[in-house]
């Protein structure tokens, strides 16, 4: 997404880099071991280190190199054909500014959102392998008891199988949970310029849950903010307007008998017409992908509420037969491993819901923020 963004964009202009005491701090982290990284530390890191960023001045100086060996080029007497070219130049050059802080501006916010969210895998992760770790251990201590329950002729080898398989099932979920946790550093890593084998600890984020009630009013003024603001299709109507200028001037191509070689397009007046209606469509082809992305985050983040309140109502009804068997275990009408099963089972549902409640508060941040809202994040 950052590089058609960046490939879309028609002038950039220089990037303000952080401030000397952001730069000293990233170059400390860089170069000291690392035991502990907050997030806002992070962001700081892969702004500095962001190539599409560190691109928007290489690629401003260059174009104003570009623009001026043009210019000299032209002399002091223009054709009209010539006009034109000046023109479309200008018009570029002109964009440079208002581009350039766009296109800055989505890449701060989209290191932002990835950041946190990759923090936020990084951490449920880690917990998700403790839980699954305890898992492990209570698959083994059933073993144990089925195994001694099978040499007195009390309990089926098939239900000491099917325990050994579930152990089997824990170790794999383990060693994918951990591969898994692998990868979310090295490509934080990678993000923020640190050594791919760097491991640390990372700031825990605190997630608020909070449902939001917008109405189809509320929707469709987000969905109208996020057209207006989404920088893909601002590119391509900017590209547009550049177009436009030479139906402007095709008239005066030939209007003076400027000779072929001074002639702005060869292209006939109809070809151009039809581009200009090709990059029309695919102008409102662009509006409507940003309305149904807008909408799906909107019915994605209903669907995780649905998903909370069906989560509570589970923990509810665990955290009672908690209570039922806390009674049936001092009457001795029931075991102690049916009381762990239970603990775990509560452990896992309470880890859902925070899971839930993270990916909530995401998605509606990415949701609320117009830059974000017509993008493929999620």
């Amino acid at each position: 997404m950052l590089k058609i963004v960046v490939l879309i964009t028609l002038c950039v202009t220089t990037m303000v880099f952080p401030d000397k005491i952001y730069a000293e701090q990233a170059l400390k982290l860089e170069n000291e071991k690392l035991d502990f990284l907050s997030y806002e530390e992070a962001v700081k890191l892969a702004i500095k280190e962001s190539t599409e960023i560190k691109n928007l001045k290489l690629d401003k100086e260059s174009k104003s190199i570009k623009l001026d060996d043009t210019l000299d080029d032209f002399g002091d007497s223009l054709y009209n054909p010539q006009l034109l070219a000046l023109m479309k130049l200008q018009k570029s050059d002109n964009l440079s500014s208002e581009s350039a802080e766009k296109t800055e501006n989505f890449i701060n916010q989209y290191l932002k959102t990835t950041i946190k969210t990759t923090f936020n895998n990084i951490n449920l992760m880690q917990e998700d392998i403790k839980l699954k770790k305890e898992q492990l251990q209570n698959s083994e201590s059933k073993w144990n008891t089925l195994k001694l329950k099978v040499e007195y002729g009390m309990e089926s080898k098939t239900n000491l199988k099917t325990a050994e398989l579930q152990i089997a099932q824990d170790k794999k979920d383990i060693e994918k949970l951990e591969k898994d946790l692998e990868d979310q550093y090295i490509n934080l890593n990678r993000l923020l310029g640190l050594d791919i084998f760097a491991r640390y600890e990372i700031e825990k984020i605190d997630f608020d849950f909070l449902p939001i009630k917008d109405t189809q009013e509320d929707i469709e003024f987000k969905i109208t903010r996020t057209i207006n603001s989404d920088l893909t299709l601002w590119g391509k109507k900017q590209q547009m307007e550049i177009q436009s200028l030479d139906i402007d001037f095709y008239a005066l191509n030939y209007i003076d008998g400027a000779s072929s070689k001074m002639q702005t397009s060869p292209t006939p007046y109809k070809a151009l017409k039809l581009d200009i209606e090709i990059a029309s469509n695919d102008i409102e082809k662009a509006k409507e992908d940003i309305r149904n992305s807008v909408i799906s985050k909107y019915n994605s983040i209903k669907k995780l509420e649905d998903a909370h309140e069906n989560t509570l109502l589970k923990i509810k009804e665990l955290e009672e037969k908690k209570r039922i068997l806390e009674v049936a275990i001092k009457a001795g009408t029931t075991t102690d491993q049916d009381y762990k099963d239970l603990l775990i089972g509560i452990k896992q549902a309470n880890y859902g819901l925070e899971t839930i409640e993270s990916q909530h508060n995401l998605l509606v941040e990415i949701y609320n923020n117009p830059l974000l809202a017509g993008s493929s994040l999620n």
